[in-house]
């Protein structure tokens, strides 16, 4: 009998302490009213915020990070690309072809040019390392346009398609060609380098 006691005061004083808890804050906060006639009549209502609110201090732009993933790629790998950035991502762009493909593929075929034929600007073993281009613009934009009209839009876009075509002994060692260029595009993706 004393538990039924006990539930049934729960039951009726739980909703009442409720409704004289809301009532008892209702009364102790401040009314819009009131505060307007305070802080017109006090002279000034002091706040923790600074009177300028909203304002933006600074710009926010957006930029191309190609260009600085490039470059720190290129420079953290001493390569004689790195001034050649723009041209290197102008041609990438002017064929469509992804960049981190033709970065990827000089540091797998020539490490990043450091070991390509002397004064031949062929850093990405065309034709064994026999090709020899005028200058590193003219390398570029043949390298791209191989790509693009001699790979990609021929259905071959990644590393694994591209190198039955592209490096047909690396196919009879299990592909090592493939997961050179592959991992250094995942470099270049995700910036570790």
């Amino acid at each position: 009998m004393k538990k039924l006691f006990l539930c049934l005061v729960f039951i009726l004083f739980t909703p009442l302490t409720l409704v004289a808890s809301l009532l008892a804050l209702d009364q102790a906060t401040p009314k819009k009213e009131v505060l307007a006639q305070s802080t017109t009549n006090s002279g000034q209502f002091y706040a923790a915020l600074p009177q300028d609110i909203g304002n933006v201090l600074g710009e926010i732009t957006t930029a191309d990070a190609r260009p600085v993933i490039v470059e720190s790629y290129l420079q953290k790998h001493n390569s004689p690309l790195y001034p050649y950035t723009d041209k290197l991502l102008e041609a990438a762009e002017r064929y469509s072809v992804d960049y981190r493909l033709i970065v990827a593929i000089a540091q797998c075929e020539s490490n990043l040019c450091k070991k390509s034929p002397a004064g031949s600007y062929n850093c990405w073993g065309f034709e064994n390392g026999e090709t020899k281009f005028l200058s590193w613009e003219q390398a570029f934009n043949q390298v791209a346009k191989t790509l693009k009209e001699d790979y990609i839009d021929q259905g071959l876009v990644t590393p694994e398609e591209i190198m039955p075509k592209y490096a047909p002994p690396s196919v009879e060692k299990g592909g090592p060609w493939a997961k050179c260029v592959s991992q250094f595009i995942d470099e270049l993706e995700y910036g570790d380098f």
